[in-house]
């Protein structure tokens, strides 16, 4: 017979037998979630196990079933052929108002270890950048993969390194705490502790006590990611960080490249912005500095004054020469009338005279600027005497402090930033000692 003869023969013996067209069972709930309006759950009794689907099961019951509730479905055994299991169609559950041995052993040691302080142990931090990632876990698990994939395409750089352990049977807590012991004695700066989800009795290894005290007695930060996000374990109650699965773990853990990257080109962006803001606003500062310093350098002065002085001389001259030509044509125009004049004598020799004065009135003129120049040179002497660049050029330094001119070691104190200005640039420092003259 071929598989779907045989199927359709179990289907047919299940669905004509009324027993099982209509039954209550009566079970211990294990494994209870939802998938849209849709539940599935298990009954469990003792070794035994039933599968049972409820269809828009939140508007019959939206308060939700607890693991380990025991309780009473009603409904349809019937074949589904596509995987060739057999489940309970439930129509109705009837809650019951006892809970299932293990959800006991549950809280009652959730409660013993509660009262011992060990849920309120402090949180460890998580590195931001581990550079390895150790991961206790079955090395032939769904999670263990989904861990590695996550971390190779996150965060590339991190070593992973694998402490494997059954996660499931009666030796697994055994071999969770040993795996757990030799990850923290590793060099690994976060422990992932990570199974894929189950039902309570799948999970219950990392419900056991020496499990919780061993992830609460860990040096090494410990992250979490048991089952999936409706399941709980103890551990998570003392892990430093808990994931509500294993790629949530992973995730937590790692840092991600790409965004990363993207945060980094942001800043670097913003820094590069403000710096070009910022050397534009130098640059115009030391423009406005610059024609300042020029519109009051001495240079300029004595060459405004020089200028000044040249043209008064122009002037003085230009008014000697105009007179000297006015007396000449004065002279020459009564020349003829007084030729005969006993006078002629002195007249010819007015000219001469008026020479001699002509010389005289020239050397004093030439001595007053001589005199003049020589001032100007004792200005610009005192000038650059008191350009506050001279002594720079000579080899000193101007201390400023906040950009002011420091004066005395009282304007500072230690740890004071200060600006030392040489004649071909500045020099940033910092104050460390402080001495008075005579001290």
């Amino acid at each position: 017979m071929g598989v779907a003869e045989i199927t359709m023969r179990l289907i047919s013996v299940i669905e004509t037998d009324e027993i099982f067209q209509n039954v209550m069972v009566r079970g211990e709930v294990s494994n209870f979630k939802f998938s849209g309006p849709h539940a599935y759950f298990s009954l469990k009794e003792g070794e035994y196990l039933l599968n049972c689907v409820m269809f828009n099961a939140t508007y019959r019951h939206p308060s939700g079933i607890k693991d380990g509730t025991i309780v009473k479905a009603s409904g349809a055994i019937k074949v589904y052929p596509k995987r060739g299991t057999y489940q309970l169609y439930t129509e109705s559950i009837l809650e019951g108002k006892d809970y299932g041995e293990l959800y006991k052993k549950f809280e009652e040691l959730k409660i013993k270890l509660k009262s011992e302080g060990i849920f309120d142990k402090p949180k460890k931090e998580i590195p931001h950048f581990p550079k390895k990632i150790a991961v206790v876990s079955s090395k032939t698990s769904a999670a263990f993969h989904d861990v590695v994939k996550t971390i190779k395409k996150r965060y590339p750089l991190a070593v992973i390194l694998l402490f494997h352990t059954s996660v499931q049977g009666k030796e697994a807590s055994k071999e969770i705490v040993n795996a757990l012991d030799a990850a923290d004695r590793s060099s690994a700066d976060v422990i992932l502790l990570v199974r894929g989800g189950g039902s309570i009795e799948d999970l219950w290894n990392f419900n056991e006590e020496i499990v919780v005290k061993k992830v609460y007695a860990m040096k090494t930060p410990v992250i979490t990611g048991v089952g999936h996000e409706v399941d709980t374990t103890l551990v998570d109650y003392v892990a430093d960080r808990r994931s509500p699965t294993p790629t949530g773990a992973a995730e937590y853990a790692t840092p991600d490249l790409v965004e990363l990257k993207r945060n980094i080109d942001i800043s670097f962006s913003r820094i590069s912005n403000e710096m070009d803001q910022k050397i534009d606003e130098s640059f115009d500062l030391v423009e406005r500095s610059k024609k300042r310093l020029d519109f009051l350098s001495p240079k300029r002065q004595i060459s405004i004054e020089t200028e000044r002085i040249n043209e008064s001389f122009s002037k003085m001259i230009k008014i000697v020469n105009d007179g000297i030509k006015e007396k000449r044509t004065s002279l020459l125009r009564n020349f003829e009338a007084i030729s005969h004049s006993k006078i002629v004598r002195t007249i010819e020799l007015v000219p001469e005279r008026l020479d001699s004065k002509m010389e005289t009135m020239k050397r004093t003129v030439s001595n007053d600027i001589s005199k003049k120049y020589l001032s100007l040179e004792k200005i610009e002497v005192s000038l650059n005497v008191h350009d506050p660049l001279e002594p720079v050029r000579r080899g000193y330094a101007m201390v400023f402090k906040d950009e002011r001119l420091v004066k005395s070691v009282h304007e500072l104190k230690k740890s004071d930033e200060i600006k030392l200005k040489l004649l071909d640039g500045k020099i940033l420092s910092e104050v460390m000692e402080i001495e008075e003259n005579g001290k």
